[in-house]
């Protein structure tokens, strides 16, 4: 009676747990999201591209606002699973940061869901309970995930299809297979980084029935076949948008070359980012999931399930090595590297507590856990929860406040600065055009220009040019300080934003009295966010990948 009882308490601290947990990562998606994070470069690619599909029914990022558009540009590096379902939200609530970011918290609750059924089905309820703590906890996901942005999402699609997949492999489900093959697809579809989650399900799918051929066979097609029917509808769409088949093959190629720092593939290998291994070798967390599949493969106990989620931990780990250092890349390798870990800490802790008594067990194995965690892990997620309740105030929309009020409409203004297109729609805004990196690292950036001429943004004729933290760090070498203040004169500064005006530009009065961009009062030296300024000076800042 008294041991039905602890197992009883268990299953409702258990219970009571994994509801507290749910809500946690429900609030820390959805909460706050018109203040953090910032408006930044690639969601405002995907942002905008989304916008433009519903406003102008074009798949298509703007080169000016309001209607000078680059089809299928290939800056948009995030597929149709992605943007289709933000350009719904704009289609029912209206275009808005909030609108899309709403799109982004359900594909992040989805996520830490996925990564717990999936780790439920190969470790068990604790580690995979455990393995969305440490998620959630020790790394920056929530950050990624409240943004549009497709790291996060292709990596729940990929989760998905690893628990439907591991469904099959136990229970001998053919549907699951084809499901798991179709939600791979659709991962590739949401970002191409994909491209090579196919292949552990596949070596453990061979395994599993070699000798068998027909069964193997039967396998092989149908979950080759829910891969390839998101692809083939992926390349339809292209196909329809550039005018046949040849042009969106053509155009996928030349899309990976021109992206190839973010991708594994024929076009870098032998590239090694020492970044890459110094991040995911000195973090504890993918320490402890190396830990768990040696101590597995040691014990022999990798089962074609965890033998399968091994092969895919090691994969992604490959894949982050030989691609840019940027840290959200490292999310698939440390998402699965939480239920190895979880695994190891469960084992330990039980070796540890095994002379106690039921109840005092239960309480030491939690006390243990909590301090082991919180001394050895890091607690990133936390930091994040922390800034999510008490960030105020949007720099991006604290800006284009600024210029709807300073600035005349119809005013074009010159900005390597994306998220101005998707925020101002009273201003004519000339974005920088595409420069794709080429190499990222820690000495520095080196970008490629598509076009035969340099890019000289004085020749727009711009009034206004903003620069921020990308025009201020990466861009530096094509808004080059010395052209900026020969042909600019900084009149303001909100938060990182420099706002200059052309010197020859009618906004500017003569220099005796006082810079006045528009028929309101002077500009006002604002003492916390925005700051009057007269040269080319910059605040510092940094800049995160």
């Amino acid at each position: 009676m008294k041991h039905g009882s602890s197992r009883k308490l268990a299953r409702s601290l258990g219970f009571w747990g994994a509801l507290l947990l749910g809500l946690i990562i429900v609030w820390a998606s959805f909460y706050n999201l018109s203040n953090h994070p910032d408006l930044w470069w690639d969601e405002a690619i995907f942002s905008k591209t989304a916008a433009n599909l519903v406003q102008y029914g074009r798949y298509a990022f703007t080169e000016q606002s309001p209607d000078q558009l680059s089809d299928f540009d290939y800056r948009i590096s995030a597929g149709p699973a992605i943007i289709l379902p933000v350009a719904l939200a704009y289609r029912l609530l209206g275009v808005g940061l909030v609108q899309g970011r709403l799109v982004a918290s359900l594909y992040l609750v989805f996520t830490f869901l996925a990564l717990f059924l999936a780790s439920r089905r190969v470790f068990g309820p604790t580690a995979a309970f455990l393995a969305v703590l440490l998620a959630l906890g020790a790394t920056d996901a929530v950050h990624w995930g409240r943004s549009v942005l497709g790291d996060v999402p292709a990596l729940g699609l990929f989760l998905c299809a690893t628990w439907l997949i591991i469904r099959h492999l136990q229970d001998d489900r053919p549907w699951s297979l084809f499901l798991g093959g179709l939600f791979l697809g659709l991962a590739f579809d949401a970002k191409e980084f994909y491209g090579l989650a196919f292949l552990p399900p596949l070596v453990v799918l061979t395994r599993r029935d070699w000798g068998a051929w027909r069964s193997l066979a039967r396998t092989w097609f149908i979950f080759l076949a829910g891969v390839a029917l998101p692809l083939l509808s992926y390349l339809a769409f292209k196909a329809v948008g550039l005018g046949g088949l040849l042009p969106a093959a053509a155009h996928f190629w030349e899309q990976k070359a021109l992206l190839r720092h973010e991708f594994f593939t024929p076009l870098t290998i032998g590239r090694v980012y020492c970044e890459c291994f110094r991040y995911l070798l000195t973090n504890p967390l993918y320490l402890t999931g190396l830990l768990g599949s040696l101590w597995l493969w040691r014990q022999g106990g990798l089962t074609l399930s965890r033998g399968l989620w091994v092969g895919n931990f090691l994969l992604w780990s490959l894949v982050y090595f030989t691609a840019i250092f940027w840290y959200r890349f490292a999310l698939p390798a440390l998402f699965l590297a939480t239920p190895l870990a979880a695994f190891v800490l469960c084992r330990a802790l039980g070796r540890l507590t095994a002379g106690l008594a039921p109840w005092s067990l239960r309480w030491a194995a939690a006390g243990l856990l909590t301090g082991v965690c919180l001394w050895v892990f890091p607690v990133t997620g936390l930091e994040y929860l922390r800034t999510i309740a008490q960030d105020q105030g949007h720099p991006p929309s604290r800006l284009v406040d600024y210029l709807k009020k300073r600035i005349p409409q119809r005013t074009l203004i010159e900005t390597p600065e994306y998220e101005l297109v998707f925020l101002d729609n009273v201003h004519r805004i000339h974005l920088m055009p595409a420069f794709y990196i080429v190499e990222s690292g820690e000495q520095g950036v080196k970008l490629l220009n598509p076009r035969r001429q340099p890019y000289n943004f004085n020749q727009v004729k711009a009034d206004v040019l903003i620069l921020g933290y990308f025009g201020k760090s990466i861009f530096a070498q094509i808004y080059s300080p010395a052209q900026v203040a020969r042909y600019w004169r900084k009149v303001a500064q909100v938060d990182c934003y420099d706002i200059y005006v052309r010197r020859s530009s009618p906004l500017l009065r003569p220099p005796d009295t006082p810079v006045r961009l528009s028929a309101m009062p002077p500009l006002s030296v604002r003492q916390s966010k925005v700051q009057e300024a007269h040269g080319p000076d910059t605040l510092p800042h940094s800049f995160s990948h």
